[in-house]
C-alpha cells in the first residue's frame, strides 16, 4: 500500500475513534434505576405485571449491591408477541438513560452496553467457527462494558458446546480477564406456551398466578429440553439451571390487552398528527377499537400471535384512512381556492376569521384564539364501504365552530 494511502486510512481510523468517543453514551448503569424502571416498563408492556414486577425488583436489587458475586441471570419465557423483547429493550433504555423515551437510540449510542445475541442455533459445519466468533465478540463487549445488559435469544435451543461456554462465562468470567458481576443477563425463550397456559387456567385469573408455580414449571421445562439432548452430564445441566436466578412467565395475552394496545397506538397517532400541525386532535368511537380487535386471529380468548398483528392492522385500517382524509382535505382546499392567488386569498380569509373571533372573544373577556385553533379535529368511526362492508372512516370537526360556540 502506498504510504500516503496508509496515512489517510490511519487518519480516518483516528477520526472515527474520536467521533465514537464523543458520541458514546453512558458505559455504566445510570443512577435512579429503581425509581424509573418498573413504571416505564408498565407504561409500554401490557398484561405482564407479574413478569415486569419481578424483573424490575431483580434488576433493582442487583444494581443496588456494592459488590455482587455473580451476574444477575434471568430467564424469560412465553409465546411470541407478548412483550419479552419489548421488556429488555425498555430495560436497556432505563438502565443507561435518566430520561428514557422512544427517541433514545437503543440499541445504539444511548445504550452501548446493551447487546442482543441472535441466531445461536448453528449448523454443524459452522458450529466451531461461529462459537469462536461468539466468544471473541462477547468477551470484547464485556471487557468494554463491565455493566452490560446481554440478551441471549432462544437460549433453550443452544447446543451443549454453546451452553458450556455460557456456563463457564457466568461462573468464572475472570478466567477470561473480564468481569460480569455487575451485568444483567437475560435468557429469552419462546418455549413454555402450553405450560404457562395450564398455569393460567388453573389459577383462574392472571392476577392469581403465583410466581413460584410459574418458576417451577419453566425450570422443569428447560431441564427436560436439555436432558433430551443427552450430550452433557446431568450435573452440568443442573449447574446451568442453578445459575439462573429467576424464571419469569410472560403469559398469553387476552382480548382486553389487545384492545388496550390498539388504544395506545391510536394515542400515538394523535400525538403525531398534533405535533405535525395536521390536526388539533384525533378522537375515535369505542367501536373503532372493537373493529380492529375483531380482525385479530384468536384461539379462544387468546390472540394466536400475541400483539404482533396490532401494528399490521393499524397500518391496514388506520393509516390508509388517515391518508385518504389528508388527500381529501388537500383536494377540497384546491377546489375552494382556485387560481394563482390561492395562498394570498387563504391568508386573507384566515386573517378575517381570526379578526372576527377576536371581536367575539373580546366581548366575552376571553383570550383570542390562535391560528392553531383552526386546525380540524379528526374523528374516527366505523362506517360502511360501497359494498356495505364495515370500514373505519374519518370525519372532520372544525375547531372554528367550537371556538365560536364556547
Amino acid at each position: 500500500m502506498p504510504v500516503p494511502a496508509a496515512v489517510g486510512y490511519a487518519a480516518v481510523g483516528i477520526i472515527a475513534g474520536l467521533v465514537a468517543l464523543i458520541y458514546q453514551g453512558p458505559t455504566s448503569f445510570v443512577p435512579g434505576v429503581c425509581e424509573r424502571l418498573e413504571p416505564y416498563l408498565l407504561s409500554e408492556v401490557v398484561g405482564q405485571e407479574l413478569a415486569v414486577s419481578q424483573l424490575s425488583d431483580a434488576i433493582c436489587d442487583h444494581v443496588s449491591k456494592d459488590n455482587p458475586h455473580k451476574p444477575l441471570v434471568v430467564s424469560v419465557h412465553g409465546p411470541p408477541g407478548v412483550g419479552k423483547s419489548m421488556s429488555h429493550l425498555l430495560a436497556a433504555r432505563a438502565l443507561y438513560n435518566q430520561d428514557p423515551s422512544q427517541q433514545t437510540q437503543c440499541p445504539g449510542q444511548d445504550c452501548p452496553g446493551y447487546k442482543v445475541l441472535y441466531g445461536m442455533d448453528y449448523i454443524s459445519s459452522e458450529k466451531e467457527q461461529q462459537l469462536a466468533l461468539l466468544r471473541a465478540s462477547l468477551l470484547e463487549h464485556c471487557s468494554q462494558y463491565p455493566e452490560a445488559l446481554i440478551v441471549v435469544e432462544e437460549y433453550d435451543k443452544l447446543d451443549c458446546s454453546t451452553r458450556g461456554f455460557l456456563r463457564q462465562l457466568f461462573e468464572n468470567a475472570r478466567a477470561a480477564n473480564v468481569t460480569l458481576d455487575r451485568s444483567v443477563i437475560i435468557l429469552e425463550s419462546n418455549s413454555g406456551y402450553l405450560q404457562l397456559l395450564e398455569v393460567l387456567q388453573a389459577a383462574g385469573h392472571r392476577g392469581k398466578v403465583r410466581a413460584e408455580d410459574a418458576q417451577r414449571v419453566l425450570k422443569d421445562l428447560v431441564f427436560d429440553l436439555w436432558r433430551s439432548d443427552d450430550c452433557e452430564e446431568r450435573s452440568d445441566t443442573l449447574k446451568m439451571l442453578a445459575l439462573v436466578d429467576f424464571y419469569l412467565p410472560f403469559l398469553p395475552l387476552e382480548r382486553p390487552h389487545i384492545e388496550r394496545l390498539f388504544g395506545m397506538k391510536l394515542l400515538e397517532r394523535r400525538k403525531g398528527l398534533m405535533d405535525a400541525k395536521q390536526a388539533a386532535n384525533l378522537t375515535w368511537d369505542e367501536d373503532v377499537v372493537h373493529f380492529l380487535t375483531d380482525r385479530v386471529d384468536f384461539e379462544g380468548p387468546y390472540p394466536i400471535e400475541g400483539a404482533k398483528e396490532v401494528s399490521t392492522l393499524m397500518t391496514r385500517y388506520i393509516s390508509r384512512t388517515l391518508r385518504a382524509w389528508s388527500a381529501q382535505q388537500a383536494a377540497r382546499k384546491q377546489v375552494a381556492l382556485p387560481g394563482a392567488d390561492r395562498e394570498k386569498k387563504h391568508g386573507a380569509l384566515t386573517s378575517r376569521v381570526l379578526s372576527t373571533l377576536k371581536k367575539i372573544k373580546g366581548k366575552r373577556s376571553q383570550p383570542a384564539p390562535k391560528e392553531d385553533d383552526l386546525l380540524p379535529v379528526i374523528h374516527l368511526a366505523v362506517g360502511k364501504d360501497a359494498l356495505g362492508n364495515p370500514k373505519v372512516v374519518a370525519q372532520t370537526q372544525q375547531r372554528l365552530e367550537q371556538c365560536v360556540g364556547k
